[in-house]
């Protein structure tokens, strides 16, 4: 059975994955008025999304050599908020820090991920005992299982994300 340590976190690693992949998850930070407009990437970045002032401007920012760079604007309206991805396969799992929001979706696709290999090994165990397979899932649909999982975390993501630009030209 899967139920090896090692084995059990490469598979919340690939579910971690796939989640990100499929999905995303956006992370806010807030940057107050005197904060530097120049800072390192957080730990857990991934890509930057977007930079929003306090009335939803745009804000033009960059990422450069590990530094996220906010351009200056007098009309800017504090506190922004930096929106950016976050990597999951960086997180510190024996932290426990899967973010809540996914954690239900995430712990499907990870039983769905140990049930394929589980499956496949008990069936032949039933098949050498000469016990019936009949009642037991099969191997087509464990996958579809998975596919439709995967499909789940798709139309829940924050990748492609829709937005609306708005443009703060000519506010007084």
């Amino acid at each position: 059975m899967h139920d090896e340590a090692d084995k059990l976190e490469a598979l919340l690693v690939a579910a971690l994955t796939a989640y990100q992949d499929r999905a995303g998850i956006v992370t806010r930070a807030r940057i107050q008025r005197g904060d530097p407009l120049s800072f390192p990437c957080p730990a857990d970045y991934l890509e930057l999304v977007a930079v929003t002032d306090a009335s939803g401007d745009w804000a033009y920012a960059d990422v450069f050599d590990g530094v996220i760079e906010i351009e200056s604007n007098p009309g800017l309206r504090y506190p922004l908020t930096v929106e950016y991805l976050q990597d999951l396969t960086a997180l510190d799992l024996d932290a426990g820090t899967v973010p809540r929001t996914i954690r239900g979706i995430l712990q499907n696709y990870l039983e769905a991920l140990i049930a394929i290999p589980n499956m496949d090994r008990v069936r032949r165990a039933y098949i050498a005992q000469k016990m019936d397979v009949s009642n037991l899932p099969d191997e087509a649909s464990l996958y579809q299982r998975k596919i439709e999982l995967e499909q789940d975390m798709a139309a829940r993501g924050a990748i492609p994300r829709a937005v609306a630009i708005y443009s703060a030209v000519g506010k007084v």
